[in-house]
């Protein structure tokens, strides 16, 4: 799958302004490459022994911005972009559109992605590499194509603990917002007896069947292309939202439908600014907290209907 990358280069206090121009357009990812975060990193992380000198300084003192789009013509988007541009910044900055492949990424991404422990039982490995699993391991095998969902990040780190932590066998799971499938496939590789993978995005739908086939867990995890919508009412013993703040917003009441006084409902991809705020809605619609983690920026909430 072809895609149009867009790379900004700005001064660090526009860097706001041009994503949401960005964001505004329908943009499928968003990357900041940002030189003083980096440096930040290198100087407080004590897990990071050093770095070479001449790579930090070739970053400059500039913020690159990449977005992603997928289905636009790259002179309409460059024309609409000039204008709106234009119009909350006063000048058009430097700006590259050049069309990216899923396979030059992928490519790429193997040079840095290896095996890792995301949880206490849980193993994610790509398929390019070899574990043998000790003890009660479990093995995830995963291709992390362009649906940004390789087990890496926080928000989706803190949802595989949890499930580590409250899948014991023969449950009934509901992965909403699924991207690649990891969280859906670490429940069934976990003993969960039904799991049901929903993502909006074709391109995360697709990679989420793939990766349901290569973890040979087919006959458990169903992928639906869709939204909560489009799911049969029906009651689930846990239901993962690791999504944003305003979609699960949106979300918590119509969950009740799908939900028992005992599931188990895994709120994640809050911001931390965002926490207050989906705090009152699970209050407001009925719903009680049980566990809450933080990891970095992010927060994890583990919640419950009022019975």
């Amino acid at each position: 799958m072809e895609w149009l990358e867009v790379a900004v280069t700005v001064d660090p206090e526009i860097q706001e302004l041009v994503s949401q121009v960005l964001l505004d357009q329908g943009v499928q990812g968003l990357e900041i490459v940002d030189p003083d975060s980096f440096r930040q990193v290198l100087d407080h992380n004590r897990y990071l022994d050093y770095a070479d000198d001449g790579l930090i300084d070739s970053y400059g003192e500039k913020v690159v911005i990449k977005a992603y789009f997928s289905s636009r013509k790259a002179e309409e988007l460059k024309s609409k972009l000039d204008s709106e541009f234009q119009i909350f910044l006063n000048h058009i900055p430097e700006y590259s559109v050049r069309i990216r492949d899923d396979s030059e990424w992928k490519d790429n991404w193997k040079k840095y992605y290896k095996a890792f422990k995301i949880s206490d039982r849980v193993i994610v490995k790509p398929a390019w590499e070899d574990y043998l699993p000790q003890g009660n391991e479990v093995v995830v095998e995963l291709e992390p194509g362009m649906a940004f969902g390789t087990g890496t990040h926080e928000t989706t780190r803190m949802c595989a603990s949890l499930l580590d932590e409250l899948v014991k066998g023969n449950e009934k799971v509901l992965d909403l917002g699924c991207g690649t499938g990891i969280l859906g496939i670490i429940a069934a590789k976990l003993g969960a007896k039904e799991v049901t993978c929903v993502d909006i995005d074709d391109a995360a739908y697709k990679a989420c069947r793939e990766n349901v086939m290569k973890n040979n867990v087919s006959d458990v995890v169903h992928v639906i292309h869709g939204e909560l919508k489009d799911l049969e009412i029906e009651k689930y013993d846990i239901i993962v939202v690791n999504i944003i703040a305003d979609i699960i917003l949106s979300l918590l009441p119509d969950l009740r439908k799908y939900s028992s006084d005992r599931t188990n409902i895994l709120l994640s991809g809050i911001i931390s600014d965002r926490r207050e705020e989906i705090i009152n809605a699970v209050n407001e619609n009925g719903y009680h907290m049980v566990k809450e983690n933080r990891e970095g920026e992010w927060v994890a909430m583990q919640i419950c209907a009022d019975s």
